[in-house]
């Protein structure tokens, strides 16, 4: 099943503009900063990324002469939370190169760092048909101007042991030095070269690394292959949003729910298709027989508005590469219509949609399961909602 996974960023996502590098590292090392810093040339304010950030940047790469790196990067939410090894190694393998950060100014969390970067490589390294040497790995050592923090070279011995027989660069910065002197250019340079020099520049194996014998899946492992597979074979989004309306879906279940909330806010934007999820919900338990039992949820249902339509305003236009121009060409905005729908590459981007208890990473049980959230809404009581402020910023920016 998880072939899947490694079909559709295939269709999506092969061939990149230029290479693509997958941007790991603990939650708060700088990956998404960084991003934005290369695409935007400014530092814009982030929040901890939650699913995939996906985007082309062009980047001075100062190395034997001053070269052009194009480089799609997969900035994924922090390492060591939510996602497993071998899940990030679906799409770890499907880049050219990895670039992962430490953040320098945390001692006490290096060595969750470290254990994380060599469970990733372990992963990658199950991959036969790519020698380690021909996936370059470039470390970032992050947040060099804090007071008190780690040097590049105690970074470097201690993470020694984990890269060993791999191709590697490694490199101290803050991120607000400059994008074409220091170490910067001099880092992604670097990596320019190390996949100019690769023998195969664009790995894309047929196979998926077997998970570790006895190893349990996580229920995110489980659930995102089947989801593609069912979004693949699901009824055309016209057809789909009728059956709904006509209260005759085929199955009432979470990924319903999910391809529900993504359709609508795709055809009416936020607001108005708000108040059409709403409505329609409500109808459909009411009235259904698959629904037995079951009562509307008011705050569970705004929550998961909310977490798609972050996930929508976090899914970049997909790019392609123009095989006459060399150059990249937009084929869709991710709230054009349903005529495009784009739902198997959204669930790939945004993978915690599938996580059915998501919902717990910020309201208790207690406040959840309430008489007052089920009647209305009520905020949650453990972290707030993904901020769409920052989102549209960035979009806008």
């Amino acid at each position: 099943m998880t072939n899947v996974v490694m079909r559709l960023l295939e269709r999506f996502y092969s061939p990149y503009v230029g290479y693509s590098a997958m941007f790991l590292g603990l939650e708060a090392s700088g990956k998404t900063t960084l991003l934005y810093r290369m695409k935007l040339g400014e530092v814009v304010q982030t929040i901890p990324s939650i699913g995939f950030n996906v985007e082309t940047v062009q980047l001075k790469a100062r190395a034997r002469s001053d070269r052009v790196l194009n480089l799609t990067c997969w900035d994924v939410g922090g390492c060591g939370r939510g996602y497993h090894t071998n899940f990030l190694v679906m799409y770890a393998l499907s880049c050219d190169a990895i670039v992962w950060l430490i953040d320098s100014s945390d001692r006490g969390r290096l060595e969750d760092s470290i254990r994380e970067f060599t469970l990733v490589l372990g992963g990658i390294a199950e991959d036969k048909t790519i020698p380690p040497k021909e996936r370059p790995v470039l470390i970032l050592a992050t947040k060099q101007d804090s007071p008190n923090a780690l040097t590049l070279d105690e970074i470097r011995i201690r993470v020694a042991p984990a890269i060993r027989g791999r191709n590697v660069f490694s490199a101290g910065m803050s991120l607000t030095q400059s994008l074409t002197e220091g170490p910067i250019p001099d880092a992604f340079g670097w990596l320019l070269m190390a996949l100019e020099n690769a023998s195969k520049t664009k790995p894309m194996p047929l196979e998926v690394p077997k998970p570790v014998i006895g190893r349990k899946l996580s229920n995110l492992e489980e659930r995102l292959p089947e989801w593609l597979a069912r979004a693949e074979s699901d009824s055309p989004a016209a057809d789909f949003l009728q059956q709904f309306e006509a209260i005759t879906l085929p199955a009432w279940d979470h990924y319903t729910h999910i391809r529900i909330a993504y359709l609508l806010l795709i055809q009416f934007g936020r607001q108005k298709g708000k108040d059409k999820i709403f409505r329609g919900i409500e109808k459909y338990i009411a009235s259904s027989a698959q629904t037995r039992g079951r009562t509307f949820h008011v705050t569970m249902t705004y929550f998961w508005i909310q977490i798609v339509h972050f996930g929508i305003r976090s899914t970049p236009p997909l790019i392609h590469s123009d095989a006459d121009s060399g150059l990249g060409a937009r084929i869709s905005e991710p709230e054009e219509s349903i005529e495009h729908d784009d739902f198997p590459r959204f669930l790939l981007l945004n993978p915690f949609v599938a996580e059915g208890n998501l919902w717990a990473d910020y309201y208790s049980k207690g406040v959840m399961m309430s008489v007052e959230a089920k009647g209305g809404m009520v905020l949650p009581d453990i972290k707030p909602l993904p901020n769409l402020v920052v989102r549209d910023a960035i979009s806008a920016s």
